[in-house]
């Protein structure tokens, strides 16, 4: 199972034009993610504001059913964006996803709320949030490419690795945003119009992430293509015929950081406070621990990755999380706050391994002219079915179990799962590997 399709040798970037690049990339992955993850740290008010009070765990459970559908949208955004990215380009659609979750993000931040129209609101937040899904599967697949597509074969883990640090950056923003904000409103203006300011703020951040995307050209890996006439005119379909082997790779290696970013990073305050029972500024700490350590640790396991290669790094990661996580859970869940931030800091870390090299690994699976499209099928698919419902399934196996600790089986499976895929996977011989040897 190897890759034998040619293509032409790329011109290298100049160092001010990759830093450039790369901050486009980042900056707007940070504004990306900022947006698609303050969702869940506002989802205990959200609960409020958009469903009955009747039951509150029902409400809870439909706040994360309408996070979780969200992520059936991404496929439809990654099929679309990423076949539209490898035939006109990757920088001209990441400006363009930018704008539509900016928009549709402060489109949440103006919505009525239940007491005001009734069932029309949630209806309307859903609405929101699949436009979210869709505009989040263009984004991770075009910036993948566009980092991996600029940067030099022997940084590629490192850079790369810098996309999920924006995304866990975007995450403690907002962690932080709804941390000040909880400690100087009440309950009350919370669930009036606090709640309203962390959607808000996303229009001047997605026009800070549009300006940076429109000053950076497109990648010279898909130049070079262009100029040779050998852009794919049908690439989701060449994926499809011709990927598909390494799009179930893709798929698999995915499990790990897909599902242990949205039950740890992305779920975690909601289940320090409603389910350990933690208060806000003890949940801040744990929540910021884990946070730092995952973004501090990223490029440490992206270099590494670089030298000893994406596979060893993504598997041992897989295979430590299937041993720590239970354990990492206990201390959340039964410890104190001490305890809650060696367990969250420790999965943190494992998790960014996971991350660091996931990506270059990725975008080295597929020639240049179907990588957008090929990234944006494996990736958005793990994603939507196993990441975008960790915290809907983690509510629903406490709640049925009674168990603290439930969300700690669903975090070990996936990681079995990327475990066994990685080890059974080959070695990619695509061309851009070929291409990584010659930079």
């Amino acid at each position: 199972m190897t890759q034998t399709l040619t293509q032409p040798s790329p011109p290298t970037a100049d160092p001010s034009t990759l830093k450039r690049a790369v901050i486009a990339g980042v900056i707007g992955h940070f504004v990306e993610w900022y947006d698609y993850g303050v969702y869940a740290y506002v989802a205990t008010t959200l609960a409020v504001v958009f469903f009955s009070s009747s039951n509150p765990t029902a409400a809870l459970l439909a706040v994360f059913a309408t996070f979780a559908v969200a992520f059936f949208a991404r496929p439809l955004g990654g099929l679309f964006f990423g076949s539209l990215g490898d035939r006109i380009g990757r920088q001209r659609c990441l400006a363009t996803v930018v704008v539509l979750m900016s928009l549709s993000t402060f489109a949440i931040g103006v919505l009525p709320t239940y007491t005001s129209v009734g069932v029309l609101a949630p209806v309307l937040l859903l609405t929101a949030r699949l436009l979210q899904g869709f505009s989040a599967g263009g984004e991770i697949a075009g910036a993948a490419s566009f980092i991996n597509e600029y940067a030099p074969g022997n940084r590629r883990g490192l850079l790369s690795s810098l996309l999920p640090a924006a995304s866990a950056t975007g995450l403690l923003f907002g962690a932080v945003l709804m941390a000040v904000l909880t400690a100087n409103l009440s309950k009350d203006g919370m669930n009036s119009w606090g709640w309203r300011v962390p959607f808000l703020i996303a229009l001047p951040l997605g026009m800070i992430g549009l300006y940076l995307r429109l000053k950076i050209e497109d990648t010279p890996m898909f130049r070079a293509l262009v100029s040779a006439a050998e852009a794919d005119p049908a690439p989701l379909r060449s994926s499809v015929t011709g990927q598909f082997k390494w799009i179930a790779v893709a798929f698999g290696a995915t499990l790990t950081y897909g599902v242990g970013f949205y039950v740890v990073m992305s779920y975690m305050p909601t289940y320090l406070k409603g389910v350990a029972h933690f208060d806000t500024g003890s949940m801040l700490a744990i929540t910021s621990a884990a946070l730092i350590t995952h973004i501090v640790a990223l490029p440490l396991w992206g270099a590494l990755s670089d030298r000893v290669g994406r596979k060893p790094v993504l598997i041992g990661a897989s295979v430590a999380l299937v041993v720590v996580t239970y354990p990492a859970f206990l201390f959340i869940a039964q410890g104190g706050v001490a305890a809650a931030i060696t367990g969250g800091a420790t999965l943190g870390a494992l998790i960014a391994a996971g991350a660091a090299p996931l990506f270059a690994y990725m975008a080295e699976m597929f020639p240049t002219r179907v990588r957008a499209s090929s990234v944006s099928i494996g990736y958005n698919a793990s994603v939507m079915i196993f990441g975008g419902t960790a915290p809907f399934i983690a509510t629903y196996l406490i709640d049925r179990t009674g168990s603290q600790v439930a969300p700690s089986f669903y975090l070990v499976a996936a990681a079995a799962g990327a475990a066994l895929t990685l080890a059974l996977a080959p070695t990619s011989k695509s061309s851009h590997q070929d291409a990584l040897r010659q930079s």
